[in-house]
């Protein structure tokens, strides 16, 4: 595991001063890491231990950029209740009040963060559900970034929730990137 520097343990000057001198990257509000380090999906939820509140899962962008993601996290953080519940937050963060099935969530370094399947399922969702004009390029590229072992996962996971919204719209979007 890659050594992080947390903000609470040498402080915002002296960690911007190394940030500065090109010595480590601002992973989050409170996260740096040396500049170079290759981190695991288990690095990068370490970095955000102190920002998840209790009863959260990571998921969405959030979740995406734990399994799969480079530089800094994404801004705000996007978190599923667990388990399904009324949220009422202000705290910068976006919480989505969905139910996650036992095999839709997973821990990594004991905190909870939706499967690879279940994160591309909520980021494929809003393009689907409300198209905007930048939803095809989004889309296109969200399949491109996928590798192909959980290309093949995540056809699988479709077919097991097929009775959801937009289920078919995904498998035809997974299925062309197949071809």
């Amino acid at each position: 595991m890659e050594t992080l520097f947390q903000l609470r343990d040498y402080g915002y000057d002296h960690l911007t001063e190394l940030t500065l001198d090109g010595l480590l990257i601002r992973l989050t509000e409170t996260t740096w890491v040396r500049k170079g380090a290759v981190l695991s999906p288990a690095d990068r939820i370490a970095a955000l231990k102190s920002l998840i509140p209790p009863g959260l899962a990571v998921s969405h962008d959030s979740a995406w950029w734990v399994h799969r993601g480079l530089g800094r996290a994404p801004s705000p953080l996007s978190f599923i209740t667990l388990p399904r519940r009324r949220w009422v937050s202000h705290d910068g963060f976006e919480v989505h009040e969905v139910a996650l099935t036992a095999d839709e969530w997973q821990l990594i370094g004991r905190l909870p963060i939706t499967t690879e399947e279940r994160t591309l399922y909520d980021l494929f969702l809003p393009h689907l559900r409300t198209p905007s004009a930048q939803s095809a390029q989004a889309l296109r590229g969200i399949v491109d970034e996928v590798p192909d072992a959980l290309c093949h996962r995540f056809r699988l996971y479709l077919d097991a929730v097929s009775r959801r919204p937009f289920v078919a719209q995904m498998r035809a979007l997974v299925d062309g990137r197949q071809r």
